[in-house]
């Protein structure tokens, strides 16, 4: 029995693929086109729910209607004769309230719990995490990465939410309020004449509440997700938080937070609590025109006491019914709401917009051209100001000058983290606009001084993006960056040793130098042919520091590498060595030519040489 049951449960659920990729255009930013644009891979279980929900409504419509029936059966029949006049009739209803209906109801909420929640969280999540994934790394970089994590996640609850209760509920509600109607009509019209007063008053309250329900919602999804924002942007720096703030002014923003959050939950609840007083109301006004009139019409012989049980019986099904609507409206509109809130972040259109179609980057030797490159950050100030440099094939430059001065954003540029405002990066004479993105970082490693890792495995954090290298091939690669020894003594929290141990979030679990060799040997294992080195030895003590760079040559054999330290004892064999100083190129040359010169280069290097702490570099 439970094989059979798990066969059909499963054979539902599959009736959808909610890994379906969307059209690849930016998603709308209202709520119904949104909506709307994802309902294709669900049609086959849409239309499945809606018959299923027919079905199971006119089964309960039919069940009241019967009732009436069944108690006119019974004024009318003697009991000796009732099996014989209306056995087959009792026999038939049975069979319709063990079987039919049980089994009506199994499919519809088979086909919507099942089919239809359970996949349409997921694809509207699918669709928003590919689109969210194309973003620009700058594009993350604007807002709180836990704010827009919760905002996809939680999009899918709410975009599934709205559709199932909308077909679950308003759907069932609909079709059970027509089958009412119906019936009643059928026997006189004038028994429909309470429901459809009752429907007037209801449809009227629905009007002006929504759009102060929806509002509402919108802004109380907004304080919750700022406060969940909050919550992990202190949670993620803590050690920093610890470290500088005051525990009071933590709490006291923590508290503005939490009060904004209440102030917001309480003008909904207000809302909710006024609709469901009303909702109450219409109830009584629908039981006492329903059985006030059903009453009226049998002490004038005009029905019949089993059409007044009926009557009754509908009643207070309908109020049962119109309770529950009113709390799916609630519902949809609260999702509909929160649906408008994630799009802030779900919908905005690609900040660097790249086409699956460009062809793929290809790799000639690693020539570098940048064209007359400026970018501001959209603020009109700072970064880069108008660069133009050529790094040749195989060339190794150093990058180097005072914090603020443009160097990571001209590294970002050439990854396309962002787009130059103005200019052009060329890579063997491509535009990097013009190439698929993936294929153009897929040539193109790097190591950063914050080496941040996933919190995965140091294997998967070496392999990433190669999920076919060999445990050789990595222990090879940890070893070149100095890590087997240490990898090999790691234990996280759930007991799993050396290369199997989870680093924790970004690598909170390693030192920053522990950080920086995993790093290292990743960008090792990927030995893509042009290098970027962001002060990659910056967390190493000089012993660990001076084995690594022996690696490191022998890694820069044949490639393009672009290397930004502060110490310049690191870059000081580089082919050039290039300085900015405010977005703009001020010296250029071997580290001999620029000592030479004696201008801001020779006085770095002076300083530092001589062990003055005085530049910041």
């Amino acid at each position: 029995m439970f094989g059979a049951y798990e066969w059909v449960t499963r054979r539902v659920l599959n009736l959808v693929d909610p890994y379906v990729h969307g059209t690849g255009e930016t998603p709308s930013s209202r709520v119904w086109p949104y909506l709307r644009s994802h309902l294709r891979p669900l049609r086959s279980v849409l239309f499945l729910s809606i018959f299923v929900t027919i079905l199971a409504a006119s089964m309960e419509v039919w069940l009241i209607s019967y009732a009436g029936k069944l108690i006119d059966m019974l004024a009318d029949t003697s009991p000796a004769d009732i099996w014989q006049t209306h056995g087959w009739s009792l026999i038939f209803a049975a069979v319709m309230i063990i079987l039919i209906r049980p089994l009506s109801q199994f499919a519809r909420h088979s086909v919507n719990e099942f089919g239809l929640s359970c996949n349409s969280a997921n694809l509207f999540r699918w669709r928003a995490y590919d689109h969210l994934t194309r973003q620009s790394v700058g594009w993350f970089q604007e807002d709180l990465a836990g704010r827009t994590a919760s905002r996809l996640v939680l999009m899918g609850n709410y975009a599934g939410d709205v559709i199932f209760h909308a077909l679950n509920a308003l759907a069932f509600g609909l079709v059970y309020m027509v089958g009412v109607v119906t019936f009643m009509a059928g026997i006189d019209i004038r028994l429909a004449i309470p429901l459809f007063i009752w429907l007037a008053l209801y449809v009227t309250l629905m009007t002006l509440i929504v759009p102060r329900m929806v509002r509402s919602m919108e802004t109380f999804m907004a304080a919750k997700s700022a406060l969940l924002g909050g919550v992990v942007d202190v949670f993620s720096n803590f050690d920093t938080v610890s470290l500088f703030a005051r525990r009071q002014d933590i709490e006291e923003d923590h508290k503005a937070s939490l009060e904004a959050t209440r102030e917001k939950l309480f003008l909904t609840r207000q809302i909710s609590v006024g609709m469901r007083t009303i909702t109450v109301w219409l109830e009584g006004v629908i039981i006492v025109g329903f059985v006030g009139y059903g009453i009226f019409l049998w002490s004038q012989g005009a029905a019949s006491i089993g059409l007044v049980s009926a009557a009754m019986a509908m009643s207070l099904r309908i109020t049962t019914m119109a309770d529950w609507v009113s709390e799916a409206v609630w519902s949809i509109f609260q999702q509909v709401g929160s649906v408008r809130e994630a799009l802030r972040s779900i919908s905005q259109p690609l900040a660097i917009p790249s086409a699956d179609t460009l062809p793929d980057f290809e790799m000639k030797g690693g020539e570098i051209t940048i064209n007359d490159a400026h970018h501001h950050y959209g603020k009109g100030k700072g970064g880069l100001d108008g660069i133009n440099l050529t790094i040749r094939a195989g060339e190794k430059i150093g990058l180097v000058g005072p914090s603020g001065a443009g160097k990571s954003t001209l590294v970002n540029l050439i990854l396309r983290f962002y787009e130059p405002e103005d200019g052009q990066i060329m890579i063997d004479g491509q535009d990097v606009r013009s190439v698929n993105l993936e294929s153009l970082r897929n040539a193109i490693g790097m190591v950063s001084q914050q080496a941040a890792l996933l919190n995965r495995s140091v294997r998967d954090n070496i392999a990433l993006g190669q999920p076919d290298i060999m445990q050789s091939q990595i222990e090879s690669a940890a070893r070149r960056a100095h890590a087997h020894d240490f990898i090999c003594d790691l234990t996280d929290s759930n007991g799993r040793t050396g290369y199997d141990a989870h680093v924790g979030e970004r690598g909170v679990k390693l030192s920053g130098g522990q950080r920086q060799r995993i790093a290292l040997a990743r960008v090792f294992m990927k030995d893509a042919p042009i290098l970027i080195l962001d002060e990659a030895t910056s967390a190493l003590d000089s012993e660990v520091e001076a084995e690594i760079q022996s690696s490191l040559q022998t890694v820069m054999q044949g490639k393009t590498v672009i290397a930004i330290a502060h110490r310049l004892s690191t870059i000081a064999e580089m082919d050039r060595i290039i300085v900015i100083k405010d977005g703009t190129i001020v010296e250029n040359g071997t580290h001999q030519d620029l000592l030479n010169a004696d201008e801001l280069y020779a006085s770095l290097w002076n300083r530092q040489s001589g062990g003055f702490i005085g530049a910041v570099v």
